[in-house]
């Protein structure tokens, strides 16, 4: 706090930034460059989106693994990379959304200029059980999240291979 370090974590695998060559993270290989930016709140997605682009060639400006979200959280990164030119669009899986009120703020400005598309765990009651032993965080209401991403102008896809698919369409 003291000298205004942002904190990304705790239990995440990291960061990459194709332009600048920036990976601190724990994968060796980042995938290819791209304009689409990736948020992920589980590194097991992750892994998953990692392999897929680095097989089918998919590109990313940002790949980056929030976890447990101490301190920066979606809003935050939607944010920062709302206004990053070189970032065309966005796309989120995220297990909880502790801070719905600026999450909501910064995605309905973001959702103006660029696309956003998440994929929100906790559909059904099986699903908000699984995401909140993994993250440890309450899950809110599917009804509610489904409204609010609508409300800002978000595209929900409903299954991995959704996220995937748009994920490949948008880069």
């Amino acid at each position: 706090n003291r000298n205004n370090v942002r904190i990304i974590g705790p239990n995440c695998w990291g960061v990459g930034c194709a332009e600048s060559s920036l990976n601190v993270s724990l994968v060796k290989q980042m995938p290819p460059g791209g304009k689409l930016a990736f948020i992920s709140q589980s590194a097991a997605v992750c892994a998953a989106i990692l392999d897929i682009s680095l097989k089918e060639q998919i590109g990313f400006s940002h790949f980056i693994n929030v976890g447990g979200m101490l301190d920066v959280d979606f809003a935050d990164l939607v944010n920062y990379l709302g206004n990053d030119y070189k970032v065309g669009s966005i796309v989120l899986y995220m297990e909880s959304l502790p801070n719905i009120r600026s999450f909501m703020s910064a995605a309905r400005a973001v959702s103006l200029v660029k696309p956003i598309v998440v994929l929100k765990a906790g559909r059904s009651p099986a699903g908000v059980r699984a995401a909140s032993l993994h993250t440890g965080a309450l899950i809110g209401e599917d009804a509610v999240c489904h409204a609010a991403f609508e409300r800002c102008g978000i595209v929900r896809v409903c299954t991995i291979q959704e996220l995937f698919d748009c994920a490949e369409i948008m880069a």
